[in-house]
């Protein structure tokens, strides 16, 4: 028997389409929240061998609204115990309006929410969280009124794990994460002249241009009165008598001291917690720790 020519639920006319979409771009204006996306701006840097990123950089942040679907609480394993100690595995749930999407990020670059990208969630925690997708979700409308692009995304999140990326936004609030879970040194200058800049590169070089210059870092704080740089995302080894500059401020002190251990020579950023803890964990008193022969 044929369907009624009154009414047509599977090839709609783009005028109920648009409105299906008002009412949905609507109601997340007024339930949702203001969030910012983050997108990775290295993405030619991907390993796809295996599948890692190992320089992610995220240089901008778009401001853009979306609803809360996991409102009640977190979801996901959430907190647990694993043999690498306590891990919070918090995930939530986000819907943002696909056209909403194209008018606050540019299509050119980015056609839809990407896994591996961030968003930054202002209300949670107090002070907001940064959460990474895992999963984008494309047709969780299951085409409505016959349309084939979605009228939104479903985005999955899970709590994002700082691991050194670059992130420069200039938004304080989100480049805070540097501030406080980033790896750093510090650097005891001596002699010199000008004030470094927070967010800064500064470089040691052999002909004091940055072209050519064998160990760089960014400017995490920098305190005068003590004559101490602190520094994270650190390329190379800074080495004592030798100038630090920087590139924006053009300040010049010379290299006092550092902490050899403490400067990352391959992976390993621990090396001087490894030395401090060594004598505390192992027992070379004993000749013999299983008893006598």
């Amino acid at each position: 028997m044929p369907i009624s020519p009154y009414f047509n639920n599977y090839n709609a006319k783009w005028n109920e389409q648009r409105l299906v979409e008002d009412l949905i771009t609507e109601s997340i204006k007024i339930m949702g929240f203001n969030s910012f996306y983050l997108p990775n701006d290295n993405d030619a840097a991907r390993d796809l061998l295996y599948g890692e990123d190992p320089v992610k950089k995220f240089q901008t942040a778009f401001a853009i609204e979306m609803y809360l679907q996991s409102a009640t609480e977190f979801q996901g394993e959430r907190e647990m115990f694993t043999k690498f100690g306590l891990e919070i595995r918090n995930r939530i749930r986000l819907i943002v309006s696909r056209r909403v999407f194209g008018e606050r990020v540019p299509l050119n670059t980015f056609t839809r929410p990407r896994e591996g990208d961030l968003v930054y969630v202002p209300f949670l925690n107090g002070t907001g969280e940064l959460y990474e997708i895992t999963f984008v979700e494309q047709d969780e409308d299951f085409y409505t009124l016959g349309r084939k692009a979605p009228y939104f995304y479903e985005l999955e999140l899970e709590k994002f794990k700082y691991s050194q990326e670059q992130i420069t936004t200039g938004i304080t609030e989100i480049d805070q994460v540097v501030t406080d879970s980033a790896y750093s040194i510090e650097l005891f200058t001596s002699t010199g002249t000008g004030t470094y800049q927070i967010k800064e590169i500064v470089y040691q070089s052999l002909d004091n241009t940055y072209a050519n210059a064998f160990s760089t870092a960014i400017v995490q704080s920098w305190t005068p009165s003590q004559n101490m740089l602190t520094v994270t995302n650190i390329a190379g080894i800074f080495t004592s008598n030798s100038s630090v500059i920087g590139i924006s401020s053009g300040a010049n002190y010379n290299l006092a001291s550092s902490d050899t251990l403490e400067q990352p020579h391959l992976e390993p950023f621990d090396n001087k917690t490894i030395i401090n803890q060594s004598s505390t964990l192992i027992n070379t008193s004993e000749t013999n720790a299983l008893g006598k022969l």
